[in-house]
């Protein structure tokens, strides 16, 4: 981040006289103040000045924390081969779920504005790794993503261009991918802490495209999230829906139904698999995913369910699936008695494990399955329920095992000269999404808050009667003696009566001003605290350091 001072009077935009509103929403309110602007494109945003200041020192909080905990910087391009997004099997993947932003070459080269960075990252790794000596790495990088978002909203919440300050390690083994986990959710911790970001909360989560492994969440509670998860009302226990364990209400007559899925291995072989699970509750590709192995979940294409369960779509039962992967969910396995389909038109009832007429005895093994809602009983303290609640992801850490590694032939020979696949891990934490989250949630009725350290500046300065030319060199001496002391400062030096001036000094929400006025001795100034609006004098020499206010 640039030390240069920011003056008003030379500020782009231009500072104009009461052009925003306290209480506009949040969005409006960092556009008018000049942080960010809209473009022609959907989700896509300009970081003006401001903005950018804010931007560049969230980044530098993150990189200090990934590097104090060994992390070494690098730079990705975000332009990617299509041959690289190939080769971990994502590139078709990713087109379907259209996601992916694509570009071809005059030359015939196909390639992408990566959303995302596992495959740059596991092959420069690849590039330099030899020896079980060259593990582990752990590399932090801060990047723009693109993702095309179908219908972006929430300003720079989900948008199409994003910036992310993303991990990923490499290890030896399972255990020391799992110290690097540890590492990566301690210094996303301590980064979100660093930009000012209290209330945050780890919860596990639904890796999504990304993983097939464990995740973990970061969030916080906000009703301008994107995220829904699922908190208990009795001890609290929260996470996504996807992984969380419930009790789902008991149901009399119940009815078993069975969900064919495709189940994608990590060398790309795809396999048919049967769930078997109560008519009421959604199976959990997560969970799924977990139970299996899998590296991919998806629903079986119902085309082919003529030809490998000789039903149609809707009309599957667990004896229809002899010679399959089958897997019974929690929620029927233990039944005693229950529905299945009879067909397309009914059902067929009293049916039971331990066989009826015309049925086999099966001995279905439970696994939990189904993905938890609202209203459900917890599954942690098991006397509270579940209800939604809104939150914003602000990092996300995922477990990626070989995931990536064996497809893209990443390997180093160990103690005994075997070659071995290495372990991954990743994390990434939304730049653009905190900087909106923090003015959205230390926002106060007179306009925007940063905390020391995150702002476009610590220390506002506003000087009353500025055309003075006692004024002007006052204020060029106290900005060089706060300038040598570290200060990060804005001035606002414009010709502006004393009221609008404390308007925008609020609407801006530094942290700390200080108040020039042609009426104070000559070393006083005034001392204002944004947070808690006390105003004392106090002499410039005394001016707290304020890398000590951080």
């Amino acid at each position: 981040m640039s030390d240069t001072p920011l003056y008003a009077s030379h500020l782009w935009p231009p500072v104009r006289r009461r052009a925003a509103d306290a209480n506009a929403p949040t969005m409006d309110l960092l556009e008018s103040l000049g942080y960010v602007a809209k473009t022609d494109a959907t989700g896509v945003f300009t970081l003006l000045p401001l903005g950018l200041r804010v931007h560049d020192r969230l980044t530098r909080v993150a990189r200090r924390a990934f590097e104090g905990r060994g992390a070494n910087t690098v730079t990705f391009p975000t332009l990617q081969s299509r041959t690289l997004w190939e080769q971990s099997s994502r590139w078709a993947a990713y087109q379907a779920e259209g996601a992916l932003l694509t570009v071809t070459s005059r030359s015939g080269e196909q390639m992408c504005l990566a959303p995302t960075s596992e495959e740059i990252a596991a092959a420069t790794v690849r590039d330099h790794l030899r020896s079980h000596r060259d593990l582990p790495v752990r590399l932090f990088l801060s990047t723009s993503k693109y993702r095309d978002e179908i219908a972006p909203r929430g300003g720079l919440m989900r948008g199409r261009e994003f910036t992310m300050a993303d991990a990923y390690t490499f290890d030896t083994t399972p255990e020391g991918m799992r110290t690097s986990i540890n590492l990566l959710n301690d210094a996303c911790r301590a980064a979100l802490l660093g930009m000012g970001l209290t209330g945050v909360f780890q919860a596990a989560a639904d890796g999504g495209s990304i993983s097939a492994g464990p995740s973990t969440e970061h969030l916080i509670l906000g009703d301008t999230g994107q995220s829904t998860i699922l908190v208990c009302d009795h001890c609290g226990h929260r996470g996504d829906g996807a992984v969380l364990r419930a009790r789902p209400t008991p149901q009399n007559n119940p009815v078993v139904n069975v969900i064919a899925f495709a189940l994608t291995t990590h060398d790309g072989t795809t396999t048919p698999a049967a769930v078997a699970i109560r008519s009421d509750l959604q199976v959990s590709p997560r969970k799924l995913a977990a139970a299996t192995g899998a590296a991919r979940v998806d629903l079986l294409d119902p085309a082919q369910l003529p030809e490998l369960f000789g039903k149609e779509a809707g009309t599957l039962t667990p004896w229809d699936c002899t010679g399959t992967t089958t897997l019974f969910d929690t929620s029927v396995a233990h039944l005693e008695n229950f529905s299945i389909s009879d067909g397309a038109t009914g059902l067929r009832r009293n049916a039971a494990w331990s066989g009826t007429a015309g049925l086999e005895a099966l001995s279905p093994t439970a696994d939990d399955l189904y993905r938890a809602a609202q209203g459900m009983g917890c599954g942690h303290c098991e006397e509270g329920h579940y209800r939604e609640a809104r939150a914003i992801e602000v990092a996300h850490v995922f477990e990626l095992g070989t995931q990536y590694a064996a497809p893209m032939n990443l390997s180093f020979t160990d103690e005994h000269g075997t070659a071995r696949t290495p372990y991954m891990a990743c994390s990434g934490i939304g730049i653009t999404r905190c900087l909106q989250t923090l003015a959205d949630l230390q926002r106060d009725k007179d306009g925007l808050r940063w905390k020391a350290g995150t702002g476009p500046a610590d220390l506002h300065i506003v000087v009353l009667r500025p055309d003075l030319p006692a004024m002007r060199e006052r204020t060029d001496h106290v900005v060089r003696h706060l300038r040598d002391r570290g200060a990060a400062l804005f001035v606002d030096d414009r010709p502006e009566p004393a009221g609008e001036k404390w308007r925008y000094a609020n609407l801006l929400g530094l942290p700390h001003t200080l108040v020039l006025s042609p009426q104070q001795e000559e070393d006083e100034v005034e001392f204002i605290d944004r947070w808690t609006s006390r105003t004392h004098r106090t002499l410039i020499s005394q001016i707290p350091d304020t890398r000590s206010l951080h």
